[in-house]
C-alpha cells in the first residue's frame, strides 16, 4: 500500500532533522542505522542489504516492538514522500521483523513506525538504502501481500522475471489448503481471471512456482482456487500489477 505524505512542519519536522542527522553505519553490502528515536520505539536498530536488486530491511534482535495497536513498517525516500508497508505483527503474534522494500519506492532515507489505527509516528531512524546496483542488475522482484481467505491465508508470493521468463514463486510459509483440487488462479490488472497449475501433483509434489503464460497480459492478485467445489480459498494481490 502506498502513501505519500510531506515532511511534517514545527517541532515534528525539526525532530526529524535529529533523525537525518544521526548517520548510519555501512559495512560491506549492509548499511545499519542508529537507534530508533520516538515516543514508542525507541530501542534496536534495522539493517539495509540488497537481494536479487531489491533492498531488505530487517530489524535488529533489540527491536522492541511498540504496545499500540496496527504497528506498521513506513518508508520515507529521499524526496520526502513516504510509504505504510507492511504491519509488524501479523496473525499469531509473528513478528515481520524482515521485509523486502517493494520496487515503486526508489530509495530509503529513513525508516519509520507508524501506527496506522491513530495515525501517528511511533519512532524514526535516518537510513540510506540508494546503493549502487550491480551492472546490469534490474530491479524486477515484487512481492505480493499476505493471502487472504477461508482456507489459504499463510505466507505471500513473489514475482521476477528469469531468463525471460516471468516467475511466481509461493514463500516458504504458505500452506497448501486441505481441500481437493487447489490450483493456482490468476488475476489481471482488467480483473479477467486465468485458472492454471493445480498446487498439488501426483506424487504429492508441491508446484512452489509457476510460469505466468505469454497470455497473461499482467498479474494483479494470485488466488488459490479449489476446482472441485468451484470456491476461492485465499488471494494475494500486489501494490501494482506486475508483468
Amino acid at each position: 500500500m502506498l502513501r505519500s505524505l510531506p515532511f511534517p512542519e514545527g517541532a515534528l519536522g525539526t525532530l526529524f532533522g535529529i533523525y537525518l542527522s544521526l548517520g548510519c553505519a555501512t559495512v560491506g553490502a549492509q548499511t545499519t542505522s542508529k537507534p530508533f528515536m520516538g515516543a514508542k520505539a525507541n530501542q534496536g536498530t534495522v539493517t539495509c542489504s540488497h537481494e536479487g536488486g531489491m533492498f531488505r530491511l530487517t530489524l535488529s534482535d533489540d527491536f522492541k516492538v511498540p504496545e499500540t495497536p496496527a504497528p506498521h513498517w513506513q518508508v520515507v525516500d529521499s524526496k520526502g514522500s513516504a510509504y505504510l508497508l507492511n504491519r509488524l505483527v501479523i496473525k499469531g503474534d509473528k513478528l515481520n521483523k524482515s521485509i523486502v522494500v517493494p520496487d515503486y519506492v526508489p530509495d530509503v532515507a529513513r525508516v519509520q513506525i507508524w501506527c496506522a489505527f491513530a495515525e501517528t509516528l511511533l519512532g524514526a531512524t535516518a537510513l540510506e538504502c540508494n546503493h549502487p546496483m550491480e551492472a546490469g542488475a534490474k530491479r524486477n522482484m515484487h512481492e505480493s501481500g499476505m493471502f487472504m481467505g477461508p482456507k489459504a491465508n499463510k505466507g505471500f508470493v513473489t514475482h521476477h522475471v528469469e531468463n525471460g521468463k516471468s516467475l511466481l514463486t509461493l514463500s516458504d510459509d504458505f500452506v497448501v489448503p486441505e481441500t481437493p483440487a487447489p490450483h493456482w488462479q490468476l488475476v489481471d490488472s482488467q480483473g479477467h481471471t486465468h485458472l492454471l497449475n493445480r498446487l498439488v501433483i501426483k506424487g504429492d509434489k508441491f508446484n512452489k512456482t509457476l510460469e505466468v503464460p505469454v497470455y497473461v497480459h499482467d498479474v494483479a492478485k494470485v488466488q488459490i482456487w479449489c476446482a472441485f467445489a468451484e470456491t476461492l480459498l485465499g488471494e494475494a494481490s500486489f501494490g501494482k500489477p506486475v508483468m
